[in-house]
């Protein structure tokens, strides 16, 4: 099913869905009726291969496993906070310089994934001569949303302050994410890390693919059953109310078959960042749904991969 434009596949959609009742809903959010805005948020319903889809990515980051396995850390208290770290083989620790660093952030609706879901972008940044780490952060399952931004910044901290060991350059450190991802990659790069002792500018750059960066609406869908945050939280958590705080270049990617709302949030976030001169890059990959963006980055020739080392100057 092809919906390369927002507002014809909202119009679709909502040609369908008025289709089931002659009396028009009470739109929402926007124009979105209930059902509208459920769907709007609903993955399975505009990827309906989701399923294979991330289990192929589970697949490829198995066989990158085996073949580079990658260095694994503890960077937080937690015996679940852990790391893994692949790094090209002239990233020797007493090398110089060091290597610039990439921390991904998997996505997941915050529910699924671990970092071994994550290996298959690992030979794309190695292969350019980049470290690239991907962390575990827990899940909604067992852990609330606060929690699991405050793990992801851990991770970032620990890489900035470690990166040296495993040559690393803690000066080049970027950053990562797609989906929920996405969502708390924006969450780490609104954080105040004058506060942790760490520059203001710890991290240099970020791509984020197809995220959430509003979570007004995200509450008010189907999503709201499973993602239970206070109204200070709604907002500490909405990277889109807390711009000023974002201090480095940011690349935007979204997919031309992805959802209505994912597609609407990530140009959103991008006009807002290019408002203040923060936006590096905005790609649209075509042809591609939301998961099938997130394969991009396991190509090297790919649109995405291009804007990634583009901003990491890779």
């Amino acid at each position: 099913m092809r919906r390369r434009h927002l507002l014809a596949a909202t119009g679709a959609l909502g040609t369908s869905l008025a289709a089931r009742s002659s009396a028009a809903p009470r739109p929402v959010f926007l124009e979105y009726s209930q059902e509208q805005l459920d769907i709007a948020y609903d993955q399975s319903f505009w990827a309906p291969q989701m399923t294979e889809l991330e289990a192929h990515d589970g697949a490829a980051s198995a066989a990158v496993r085996q073949t580079m396995p990658p260095r694994t850390q503890q960077y937080g208290l937690d015996a679940q906070d852990l790391i893994d770290i692949f790094t090209p083989p002239s990233a020797a620790p007493s090398g110089a310089p060091g290597a610039p660093v990439l921390v991904f952030i998997h996505g997941g609706a915050w529910t699924r994934n671990t970092r071994q879901d994550a290996s298959f972008a690992a030979p794309t940044l190695v292969g350019r001569g980049a470290a690239y780490l991907a962390p575990d952060f827990g899940s909604l399952k067992t852990l609330r949303l606060p929690d699991m931004v405050e793990k992801c910044r851990h991770a970032l901290e620990w890489t900035v302050r470690n990166a040296a060991s495993f040559g690393g350059d803690p000066a080049k450190i970027f950053l990562a994410g797609h989906s929920s991802g996405a969502h708390l990659a924006a969450c780490v790069l609104i954080t105040d890390w004058k506060s942790h002792g760490l520059p203001a500018d710890a991290i240099k750059g970020a791509l984020l693919m197809s995220g959430m960066y509003d979570l007004y609406p995200v509450l008010l869908s189907s999503r709201g059953s499973f993602l239970h945050v206070t109204a200070e939280e709604q907002a500490a958590f909405s990277p889109m109310r807390h711009l000023d705080k974002i201090a480095c270049p940011v690349a935007i990617s979204l997919a031309d078959e992805d959802s209505p709302e994912f597609k609407r949030q990530s140009a959103v976030f991008a006009d807002a960042l290019q408002g203040m001169g923060r936006l590096a890059s905005r790609t649209v990959v075509f042809n591609a749904n939301h998961f099938q963006e997130n394969d991009k980055l396991g190509q090297v020739d790919s649109e995405v991969s291009r804007a990634l080392f583009s901003l990491m100057g890779l």
